[in-house]
């Protein structure tokens, strides 16, 4: 599985390394990168052999679209392959939206999962880029925006999504936090103790405090996208952060969503509420928020149920039972039910 995951990154990172916005035009790579396994740089993917599986994890398969359209539509045109790959590409992303729900593909659920998102935002930004490209002429023998409209209703409910669970105050200020699928299973405290003081907001453009719980790269592209502009980041980042290197593929989302947006790409949508495979209720307070599925996560793979956030003292916590149970957040409490594909008859109790 990691390999697959290796190939279907690098496949990501040298296409667009060789075909950046606006023209998506293969130009000659000269940057040197830190890695050893390097291969050529001559307009086609490393990695060709695995844009015809069919198995794989949810993230997986999304990629292995995203490297499709790639394949057929730029490095190497083929109209049939092209038309098949198009057509496939927009059902996967409308059946999440009207069949099972935000990042659950077939039956296994993914949703919300912190330590599989930067490889879902690797191929959703991908997606991005080439269906505005397929969307705005760059193909002369396709043009449709049928993708372009899918992935844009994908991203705007993922950013809704995690506006639920953003942190709004304390160290752990402008984060995401919300329970999902594959969770490591601890620590479900962070810090731990919690601390016992009220823990001061930071400053914009400190260095970003790194936590066992919620991901960078998903955070910063939440932000990114939230605020149109890296100036809108609220943390300083390392000087690689957003450079393009297919030897991090783990946060190359981050300097492709740069990228498309410093050339004009939107990534808002109209779109309805999301809908989740298993429902989800959160309650914000003025000085928290918890969240949790009340009917568990069926069809996820080793999920968190439980997750909340005090905003005042900086600590979190993630479960699958809600111990450690929350502070007893006071003020007005917003409830929000996300809707789901799977009936929760415990929440309708």
């Amino acid at each position: 599985m990691a390999q697959t995951n290796f190939f279907l990154g690098r496949n990501t990172t040298y296409f667009h390394l060789q075909y950046p916005l606006p023209n998506l035009k293969c130009v000659p790579v000269k940057a040197s990168f830190d890695c050893k396994d390097i291969t050529p740089f001559n307009c086609q993917l490393p990695y060709p052999e695995v844009l015809n599986g069919s198995g794989g994890t949810p993230n997986q398969k999304t990629e292995r679209v995203a490297n499709q359209i790639a394949c057929y539509f730029f490095t190497n045109p083929d109209h049939k392959k092209a038309k098949a790959a198009y057509e496939a590409a927009v059902r996967f992303f409308n059946d999440q939206a009207n069949s099972t729900g935000h990042q659950c593909v077939g039956a296994a659920d993914e949703a919300l999962s912190a330590s599989h998102g930067p490889i879902w935002w690797r191929a959703i930004a991908s997606l991005r880029i080439t269906s505005w490209g397929i969307a705005n002429g760059k193909v002369s023998w396709h043009k449709d925006d049928g993708l372009e409209k899918a992935v844009l209703g994908w991203i705007q409910w993922h950013q809704d999504l995690s506006a639920l669970g953003e942190i709004e105050g304390g160290s752990q200020k402008w984060k995401v936090l919300l329970p999902g699928a594959r969770w490591d299973g601890s620590p479900t405290l962070f810090p731990d103790p919690c601390p016992k003081v009220v823990a001061e907001d930071p400053p914009p453009g400190q260095p970003y405090p790194k936590d066992p719980m919620t991901d960078q790269v998903s955070n910063v592209i939440y932000q990114l996208i939230k605020t149109g502009s890296v100036s809108g980041v609220p943390w300083k980042l390392g000087k690689n952060f957003w450079i393009l290197d297919p030897c991090a593929l783990d946060r190359a989302g981050a300097p492709l969503v740069k990228s498309a947006l410093e050339n004009g790409l939107t990534f808002s949508a109209p779109a309805g509420p999301p809908k989740l495979h298993s429902q989800l209720l959160v309650d914000r307070y003025p000085g928290g928020h918890v969240a949790h599925y009340p009917c568990g996560m069926p069809e996820a793979l080793k999920p968190s149920i439980w997750g909340w956030a005090d905003y005042t003292t900086g600590c979190m916590s993630l479960s699958t039972d809600g111990d450690p149970q929350p502070p007893a957040f006071s003020g007005e409490k917003k409830e929000t039910v996300v809707d789901s594909f799977v009936a929760c008859p415990e929440a309708a109790g």
